[in-house]
């Protein structure tokens, strides 16, 4: 579903620079924004301007000395080599006309062609556009473009045009301490490496834990786009799941298949460089009733395998019974749990498939860890876990309240895996248990 929603930003993006632009300005803009806005750009041509390029001074246009402004508290990091100007050959006190960028009131330079600047900036914003009526988009910092006429010393050439559109900043952020954490992970949740991570934070304590509330320090890009827009969608109302009774197999197994419901939900959406970061709901409209599923119980018992993640301790009853975690019951058995210390179970499936909370909780685990690759686990509270890994893209963040059958993340074959599969565990007061012992397929 990423991945669609992906192809279809970039199809709008050709086809709106298609009308928008000449093909000489399309030849500018896509190399201008080539490591911006992904690798795509890699197939335009890299030179765009001459690198002597010389503007007259246009009569009219004021003369323009940047005002000394006070740094951000955000540090800036550009490429290395820093960021190329014009100035080469012209007088020390020479002056051209061009267009200055100026983010949160710091002035970053100025580019001759004012036009070409703000093309580039309207399409880096088109590209996390999705064109629903109403919707807003702007950058999440203050963009002012002021024409006039600069000193030679403050123009910037394409390359270094390039380099201030592709830096990125630093700043602070707290960061709440879940069970299992790590600083690969929360290296991770910044979308950063855990070498990037370090060095900005050498001072990481060497233990943590849940709970601690940390000051990090973090990257992040320089020009991030903020999408707000009004959606009308169909979700699934999740069926319920209803007990009778033991199997004589040992294995859950279902009397009736329950069936979703549906309904109508309204809601406004902020995203930032396209992820969802606010959802205000503003109606709901059930549109179908969803029909419970009756399943009979498995044996329930103990294994004493460790579990991957440790978390509170309690009754260790399910709250609900749990419901299959792949769509239809889908899933190939590939490794079956305690199999060679396997401590769940392996259901091989398409990349891509939707992958299903299996009970309601809260997510205590959303990232990339050790062999599990992208993983999500939920805790069910009474000591009942659930993990989820292998995972090709994750829809739940760490604190979110999940539903029985929301969908959490999508199969793939991230960390130690060799096909595309869902790796699924149950751990009942930190200990596992045989998933298909009870969740019914």
């Amino acid at each position: 579903m990423n991945q669609e929603k992906a192809k279809n930003r970039f199809r709008r993006m050709m086809s709106g620079l298609a009308v928008a632009l000449p093909a000489a300005g399309i030849i500018a803009l896509g190399g201008c924004i080539r490591s911006v806005c992904g690798s795509w750009a890699g197939m335009m041509p890299v030179e765009i301007f001459p690198e002597n390029v010389r503007t007259s001074v246009s009569d009219g246009l004021p003369a323009i000395t940047p005002t000394a402004y006070a740094a951000p508290s955000d540090r800036l990091i550009q490429p290395e080599g820093g960021v190329e100007l014009l100035s080469a050959g012209l007088r020390e006190d020479a002056t051209v006309s061009g267009c200055g960028l100026y983010i949160d009131g710091q002035f970053y330079g100025a580019y001759a062609s004012g036009d070409s600047l703000r093309q580039i900036l309207d399409s880096i914003k088109s590209l996390y556009a999705t064109g629903a009526e109403g919707e807003e988009v702007s950058f999440t910092r203050e963009v002012q473009l002021v024409d006039g006429r600069y000193p030679a010393a403050d123009m910037l050439t394409y390359s270094g045009l390039e380099s201030v559109l592709s830096s990125t900043v630093t700043g602070e952020a707290e960061y709440l301490v879940h069970t299992g954490d790590t600083l690969t992970a929360i290296a991770g949740y910044y979308g950063m490496t855990a070498e990037a991570f370090s060095a900005l934070n050498p001072d990481f304590p060497e233990t943590i834990y849940a709970g601690d509330i940390l000051t990090v320090n973090v990257t992040r890009p320089l020009l991030q786009v903020k999408c707000t827009r009004q959606v009308s969608e169909t979700v699934p109302i999740p069926f319920t799941t209803v007990v009778e009774g033991q199997s004589a197999s040992g294995r859950a197994e279902i009397v009736s298949r329950g069936v979703n419901g549906s309904k109508q939900v309204t809601a406004v959406v902020v995203t930032v460089n396209g992820q969802e970061t606010e959802r205000a709901v503003l109606s709901e409209e059930v549109l179908t009733e969803p029909v419970a599923q009756v399943v009979t119980e498995g044996a329930q018992e103990e294994v004493t395998y460790s579990a991957s993640y440790f978390g509170d301790t309690g009754s260790g009853e399910l709250t609900e019974a749990l419901i299959w975690p792949l769509p239809d019951g889908g899933g190939v058995e590939t490794c079956q749990y305690s199999e060679d210390g396997h401590q769940g179970v392996d259901l091989a499936i398409d990349a891509g498939t939707e992958i299903y909370a299996a009970a309601s909780g809260k997510v205590v685990v959303a990232g990339t860890f050790y062999t599990y690759g992208n993983c999500v686990v939920i805790d069910h509270g009474n000591g009942v876990r659930t993990l989820y890994g292998h995972c090709s893209a994750l829809n739940v963040s760490v604190g979110d309240e999940v539903a029985q059958g929301d969908v959490i993340g999508y199969v793939g074959m991230t960390g130690y895996a060799t096909g595309n599969h869902l790796h699924f565990e149950l751990h009942i007061n930190n200990r596992t248990h045989d998933p298909l012992r009870y969740a019914a397929r």
